[in-house]
């Protein structure tokens, strides 16, 4: 469940606990009529009038009598021998029983409250927690002790009243779970819509499900979603005409430097013509990069396809190593998008540097590729400008010395796309670090 629902169901749970609160103690206040009994005990006149009946009355009724007063929050009973004295606690309580019992011995022995002392004269708790014991000290030599002890019935109804209490209360977490989970479902469903959008152009519309604002917010997105997908494949289509228009120029201009009789000028024309197409290549594939018709994702052996790649870079004799460190590990990525992004990282490094080096990591669930060279860096003021757009730390514009700043706003562009980072930094020893980071794949189905 998604931490919004967490939070609703906690509120809504924290408001159903206050209630019961409420509730509880609006039930253990003593009401206007009860002002004698704060503490679940008979009322002094009854204490008083049940002990002239009892002096007065035969032995044989007496047990009668006690079962007659009895009541369903206190019990009676006569017990032989005196009260224990009177040690102070409940005072007010004591006073007004020995106001109403003159020439008697009323005693309340100390409580025994279930959380410490704290309980002893607050007439909230003392109605919920530990019973309170009066004793009055008769004539006939007996003494009368009143137990404010629920008698069993009561003690069952409180049992049952608290099961029905946690019955109702897992039962309303169990509702309130389902109906948050049901209500939040399409939120959660938009935003794995948004982030997947983020890196995928053509990703499906999100579904228009839930409450009326969740449906009107949903048709929004949608709408947003295609009027930026439009437009990006405008944008590439525009481009695409323009450089096949460029592209019939420039075949126009190669023939005619044949033409061209000083042979310098011959070859530095040529040079430029190359230098243009290479410019319109790479401006293109840039752009293609935010299209909807990327190349789809596969399930590839990292190891195995930069093994490849680096094999057949050393055939054209360049000086590219790797050292494998996550064999059988498959990321989801295009083979193309792969060969690119490291076809332009070997190409950069081999062009500042005389080697390349390649390795892989596997951290948890995070495949790592570091590219380094031998080269001389990046000043450290300028790592954060590399992977932008025609960004070029050599201020010439000959692709010899660094192209038209294409180069790894290809990389980080289809590295982005593939749910990569990408992190340049420099080596103590000299050189440029390029760190590429996917998430693993799951393993491929049968």
């Amino acid at each position: 469940m998604s931490n919004l629902g967490l939070r609703i169901i906690a509120i809504l749970l924290s408001g159903f606990v206050i209630i019961q609160l409420l509730l509880l103690a609006v039930t253990a206040l003593p009401t206007r009529g009860d002002a004698h009994r704060p503490f679940n005990l008979p009322q002094p006149d009854d204490v008083r009038v049940l002990a002239e009946t009892l002096e007065t009355s035969p032995p044989a009724r007496r047990a009668e009598l006690l079962s007659l007063f009895n009541d369903s929050l206190y019990t009676l009973r006569l017990a032989r021998g005196s009260p224990a004295g009177f040690d102070g606690g409940l005072s007010a309580l004591h006073a007004t029983y020995a106001a109403a019992l003159p020439g008697r011995t009323v005693t309340l022995p100390s409580r025994r409250p279930l959380i410490g002392g704290a309980f002893r004269e607050n007439r909230w708790t003392g109605r919920l927690f530990s019973p309170v014991q009066l004793t009055v000290r008769l004539s006939i030599g007996e003494t009368l002790v009143i137990e404010s002890r629920p008698s069993a019935v009561v003690r069952t109804y409180l049992r049952r009243r608290a099961l029905l209490g946690v019955i109702g209360g897992l039962l309303l977490l169990a509702i309130l779970t389902v109906a948050v989970r049901r209500a939040t479902k399409p939120l959660v469903r938009l935003s794995a819509g948004v982030r997947r959008f983020g890196s995928e152009l053509d990703a499906p519309d999100v579904p228009v499900e839930g409450a009326r604002e969740m449906r009107e917010l949903a048709v929004a997105y949608n709408d947003m979603k295609r009027r930026i997908a439009d437009l990006v494949n405008e944008r590439t289509r525009i481009l695409a005409a323009v450089a096949h228009d460029m592209r019939t120029y420039i075949t126009r201009l190669r023939l005619r430097t044949d033409f061209i009789e000083d042979p310098e000028q011959r070859r530095k024309a040529a040079a430029d013509l190359q230098e243009m197409s290479a410019m319109l290549d790479d401006t293109l594939l840039f752009a293609r990069q935010d299209a909807s018709d990327g190349p789809d994702p596969a399930h590839l052996d990292i190891d195995a396809e930069i093994e490849a790649l680096v094999a057949v870079r050393r055939e054209m004799e360049d000086a590219v190593w790797f050292d494998g460190g996550a064999k059988g590990t498959a990321v989801r990525l295009s083979p193309l998008a792969l060969r690119r992004i490291l076809a332009n990282l070997i190409d950069n490094g081999l062009r500042h540097g005389t080697t390349v080096s390649l390795s892989t990591t596997r951290e948890g669930e995070t495949i790592e590729i570091r590219v380094s060279d031998n080269g001389p860096g990046v000043p450290a003021a300028a790592l954060a400008r590399l992977g932008e757009p025609f960004g070029r730390l050599d201020p010439s514009r000959d692709r010899t010395t660094g192209g038209v700043g294409l180069g790894l706003a290809i990389v980080r562009a289809l590295v982005e796309r593939s749910d990569g980072t990408v992190r340049f930094a420099n080596q103590d020893g000299g050189g440029l670090l390029v760190c590429l980071s996917f998430p693993a794949a799951p393993p491929a189905r049968g």
